[in-house]
């Protein structure tokens, strides 16, 4: 083994050369290097960093390698072996740190078989990615966004870092080439099982010595800050937060996917479920001044918001997290159409269901009366075997209280919470609002006065139940039209027959909307 090695030619990186993303820009220089390039965008797509986003104030939680599945799964989807290792006093997780003698001949052996190493958090700025190009007796050779203090920035010199195992937050080695880089219907089936993984993304996640929140989570955390007026007395002090290190990032993630989704739909007609796109282009038109680098606030919540001091006052506070509150359920809306129609598929098989009609109806305030099985305990069978029971009271409101949907129905809320938290379903029907409920039942204050009406036909209505949930969903979002997840999120089932039943059948399918998203968006928009 050398005493020293330093791998020539390795170009500089910067900010946003070759990528505003240090985790990937080290990537993409090491596969420049070994001669196998990857783009910017299908990097993005296939390594997870373009369906995730992590977050926390004052944080530098930018960078996606922080989280765990991302570095570990990156080369296995460019065709490579890889090892990656990350220790929990370099506050990467939970695992003991290897010894810096094993570290060390890890790097030296990648480098002196002319392959570059990525390193975790030996850079200045923790806990960014940087590229691991030659060693010495006394330390390391690097190429970063982040120089080591003293460094200029713009510097062709490769860095040096005497230090660097003090700081090392872990390494990510590459291997030999094992086989191909993932492409058409195994590189889509990738994303959607990032989509997948983030949906139901709960790990803990540290970095600098904090939680760093990711996806769902990130977006509560964002309104908890908002709303938390100790932490706005200054306001200047939050700006880079809230947009160059927050919203705006989460924007360049998915429009870094969106560019390659549309690429691999080229190649690979028919690859890419079409409501995808509309759903990441739903997210870019919500993010004005992107294309300048900037988040345009007075645009997208309140025009008072060209001064960012306005957030001083908690009344505009509010406004913001509605907004954040709405980038959540557009960004909820993307992961659905990624991964629901596998899901469907998977358990009610590949045969479609017949759609008579499509409409969006405007339903004005209504009032659903019913039995609630998450009250009573029942499953659905029992609670519909039962209806002789309630329906009777419902029947004797029905002449003065009835609205044009009067048939059966089945009817699924949140309460305004997440799916996984609180599920109500209740048998009943519609009725006017303010309508009085009968003893022994309960009710719901629809909270969205328009609704998503589509009818089908089925031979075999308890398998194709969720394809009608699938289909309706999927022609909301492929319209432009917005899904109010999970604030105002509900669905329905109404049965033209009478009741549900077994065997072939007729019914309605109702879907909860918001408001028409259907203005072209200017495609620059999605760049930062």
């Amino acid at each position: 083994m050398n005493k020293s090695k330093i791998l020539p030619g390795v170009p500089a990186m910067r900010y946003g050369n070759p990528s505003a993303v240090c985790y990937i820009g080290s990537v993409m220089r090491l596969m420049e290097y070994i001669g196998d390039p990857v783009a910017q965008d299908e990097l993005f797509a296939l390594s997870g960093a373009g369906l995730c986003f992590p977050w926390r104030f004052a944080s530098c939680c930018d960078e996606v390698s922080i989280i765990p599945e991302i570095p570990a799964r990156t080369f296995e989807a460019l065709g490579y072996e890889s090892e990656y290792y990350y220790g929990d006093n370099a506050e990467r997780g939970a695992h003991a740190k290897p010894q810096k003698e094993f570290y060390l001949d890890k790097i030296k052996q990648s480098i002196d078989a002319d392959r570059p190493v990525i390193g975790f958090g030996i850079t200045e700025k923790m806990p960014m990615s940087c590229l691991i190009v030659g060693y010495d007796e006394g330390g390391l050779y690097t190429r970063s966004f982040w120089p080591p203090n003293g460094a200029k920035h713009d510097s062709e010199e490769y860095y040096y870092n005497s230090d660097w195992y003090e700081k090392c937050a872990g390494l990510l080695i590459i291997g030999k080439k094992t086989g191909e880089r993932l492409t058409g219907q195994a590189a889509y089936d990738r994303i959607v099982d990032w989509a997948v993984r983030f949906r139901n993304y709960d790990h803990l996640v540290i970095a600098e010595g904090q939680e760093i929140f990711t996806n769902r989570r990130a977006f509560d955390e964002m309104v908890k800050w908002l709303l938390d007026d100790e932490q706005w007395q200054n306001p200047k002090n939050n700006e880079q937060f809230l947009k160059q290190c927050g919203l705006l990032l989460f924007n360049h993630y998915r429009w870094q996917l969106y560019e390659y989704l549309k690429k691999l739909n080229a190649e690979y007609p028919g690859v890419v479920n079409p409501p995808v796109f509309a759903a990441i282009e739903r997210i870019a038109k919500a993010i004005p001044g992107a294309h300048t680098s900037d988040l345009w606030l007075h645009e997208a919540v309140d025009p008072a918001l060209c001064d960012f001091t306005a957030l001083r006052g908690r009344g505009m506070r509010e406004k913001a997290t509605d907004y954040v509150n709405l980038l959540k359920e557009y960004d909820n809306s993307l992961q659905w159409t990624l991964f629901m129609p596998g899901v469907v598929k998977n358990i009610h098989g590949a045969k479609p269901i017949k759609r008579e009609s499509f409409e969006y109806r405007d339903l004005g305030k209504l009032r659903f009366i019913g039995i609630d099985a998450w009250r009573t305990g029942e499953d659905w069978g029992d609670l519909w075997a039962r209806s002789g029971e309630f329906m009777p009271a419902l029947d004797a409101l029905a002449s003065e209280y009835g609205v044009e949907i009067s048939e059966n129905c089945s009817m699924m809320h949140h309460n305004g919470h997440e799916v996984d938290t609180e599920n109500h379903y209740l048998a009943g029907r519609f009725f006017k609002t303010g309508t009085p409920v009968p003893q022994g039942c309960d009710y719901y204050d629809v909270p969205t006065v328009r609704a998503a009406y589509a009818v089908y036909s089925s031979d075999n209505f308890n398998g194709d139940i969720w394809q009608a949930y699938d289909f309706t969903r999927d022609q909301i979002l492929g319209d432009g039209v917005s899904i109010p997840y999970p604030k105002a999120y509900w669905h329905a089932e109404v049965y033209t027959d009478g009741r549900p039943r077994e065997g072939s059948c007729r019914f309605a399918y109702m879907f909860s909307v918001g408001e028409w998203q259907t203005v072209p968006i200017d495609q620059s928009r999605g760049i930062i």
